[in-house]
């Protein structure tokens, strides 16, 4: 097991790992200084592509740590880029929110509106739901049309309470018409793991991924090769701990433990 101390990169989960809705978790953004001080290099990691990275920038600034624009990856910017990359000249039809759809233009995807045929339907944090954007996607889908999911969070944790997230709707769908995504791409999957490594261009083995999820987070890590650390502020308690076959490489409070790093 590699020592944290030898740690070169320290990603970081969002909700429930470094911060509850719009409030910081106590002492994790001068947790975060003090790890940049020391010459680590931060980044943060987030299933939720609900937002933008842009969004997300504000949020943690106004979070009290300044952060810088490379340093943010979400599901998906990760997904715009599968799909320029593997799907190329495909037009999408996005179940997600129009920050979304604009990161998908940004990487010249054509994205078609509601009513709309398309090549491709993804399946994203759409907090901007409505029943027509989901029926209409249901039908793309069960028509055979190539289905993306962004990540397959079941909950999106809040200061209000628990959001139905994408996986919560890929459930849906699959009731609906039987079908799962072809390609899911955020944690735990290893599209998301390529985009991280080539996006900080760097080695598995100098990264450690911090989470509150053992299905995502911790999976993350472990599945692609970097150390894995489960903090206890979000999501996953002990008790879920013990009776989880997916183990992390440490276990901490919180992330205010990483001080010693």
């Amino acid at each position: 097991m590699v020592d944290l101390k030898d740690i070169k990169v320290f990603l970081f989960d969002m909700d429930g790992t470094i911060n509850m809705g719009e409030e910081p978790l106590e002492g994790a953004m001068e947790t975060l200084d003090i790890l940049t001080r020391k010459g680590k290099r931060v980044g943060f990691v987030t299933n939720n592509s609900s937002k933008s990275k842009f969004e997300y920038l504000d949020k943690i600034r106004r979070m009290g740590y300044e952060a810088k624009i490379e340093q943010i990856i979400t599901s998906g910017m990760a997904t715009a880029q599968y799909i320029s990359r593997h799907l190329p000249y495909k037009s999408v039809y996005v179940l997600g929110t129009d920050a979304l759809k604009r990161e998908f233009q940004d990487y010249g995807i054509e994205v078609k509106e509601l009513g709309e045929d398309a090549d491709i339907c993804v399946l994203a944090f759409d907090t901007e739901m409505t029943y027509e954007k989901l029926f209409h996607a249901t039908n793309l889908i069960g028509k055979g049309r190539v289905y993306i999911a962004t990540h397959p969070d079941f909950v999106c944790p809040s200061d209000k309470g628990d959001m139905p997230d994408a996986g919560a709707f890929m459930a849906l769908i699959e009731m609906t018409n039987g079908k799962r995504p072809d390609v899911i791409i955020g944690k735990p999957c290893a599209p998301m793991a390529e985009f991280v490594f080539d996006h900080y261009s760097v080695n598995p083995k100098d990264v450690a991924f911090v989470g509150d999820r053992l299905y995502t987070d911790i999976k993350f890590g472990k599945n692609n090769k970097m150390t894995s650390i489960l903090v206890l502020t979000g999501e996953t308690t002990t008790e879920m701990l013990h009776s989880s076959d997916v183990l992390p490489d440490y276990v901490l409070e919180s992330v205010n433990d990483l001080r010693i790093c």
